[in-house]
């Protein structure tokens, strides 16, 4: 593999077959015939059209901590990796790796902040991320991410039998935030241009818990758990028996019919901030109660 990665950075007459590669099997095949998308954007320096596509396949995302008393976001970097089929080739998606310094972290804060990103990415959908139009072109499904490495490493191999609390996560993010350079706050207000704590607020004050024991199936038992709000007289709720999709839609009506968001669809304009928000905030309820 290096001589054919040596052999093909130093002669240009090479790059026509690249160019081909990437065409008939896209650009993350040809990536990987020549070491990486770093090898591959040197042998594209020239080709301005394909540099362009190579940087569209980075952007940025926050990993949000929330309780009841603080809302936290930590902001990392992401790189799309490849592509991800479903089984009838019918669907693709954007596999990704989350990037981001644990250097100011000692051997236990990075195994408590490896903990704290394997519960924030567990479900491995992460929606309202802002993707180059560039690079979600590439997939058939432009809305969906697939968070399979963190720093390079499988995200199933991070830790997930750790405990952490407010005190720690505090402790984390003032250390992560001063080894990015970022001196101010980045915790989140109550405003109309940013109604992620509006919603949670909203959210995290009227919800109560119920579960019910649906009998032995197996081996464990089939445990039906509700989530419902009781607003204004009306009642609201969503299961563990619903997929995700069925959960934001019948949250996002109430928040609707609740006055606490603006009247917009749910499946509008992918790009617009302020929807992205309303997605990322009710998501981020869901992942830590249900």
């Amino acid at each position: 593999m290096r001589k054919l990665i040596k052999h093909i950075l130093q002669e240009s007459s090479k790059l026509s077959n690249i160019l081909n590669v990437i065409k008939d099997e896209g650009i993350f095949a040809a990536a990987e015939l020549v070491g990486g998308l770093s090898n591959l954007k040197r042998i594209l320096k020239d080709e301005p059209e394909f540099t362009s596509l190579i940087e569209s396949l980075y952007g940025k995302l926050d990993l949000i901590y929330h309780s009841r008393k603080e809302f936290i976001e930590f902001p990392v970097k992401f790189e799309i990796v490849g592509i991800q089929d479903n089984t009838w080739d019918s669907n693709s998606w954007p596999q990704v790796n989350l990037i981001y310094d644990d250097s100011n972290f000692d051997e236990e804060e990075k195994e408590l902040f490896d903990q704290f990103v394997w519960d924030t990415i567990a479900d491995l959908n992460i929606g309202g991320i802002d993707i180059k139009p560039e690079a979600r072109d590439m997939f058939k499904d432009g809305y969906y991410m697939a968070i399979d490495f963190v720093n390079g490493k499988n995200w199933k191999n991070l830790d997930h039998n750790l405990r952490y609390d407010n005190k720690d996560m505090k402790h984390l993010y003032r250390l992560y935030m001063e080894n990015n350079k970022l001196n101010e706050s980045r915790r989140l207000t109550e405003n109309e241009e940013d109604p992620t704590q509006k919603i949670l607020n909203f959210l995290l004050r009227r919800y109560k818990v119920e579960e019910t024991n649906l009998g032995d199936w197996g081996e464990d038992p089939v445990i039906l758990k509700q989530i419902s709000f009781d607003v204004n007289g009306e009642r609201y709720s969503i299961s563990n028996f619903q997929n995700k999709i069925t959960q934001v839609q019948q949250i996002f009506d109430m928040l609707i019919d609740s006055n606490v968001i603006e009247p917009i669809e749910l499946y509008g304009k992918s790009n617009d901030p302020y929807r992205q928000k309303v997605i990322r905030a009710i998501k981020t309820f869901i992942n830590q109660v249900m």
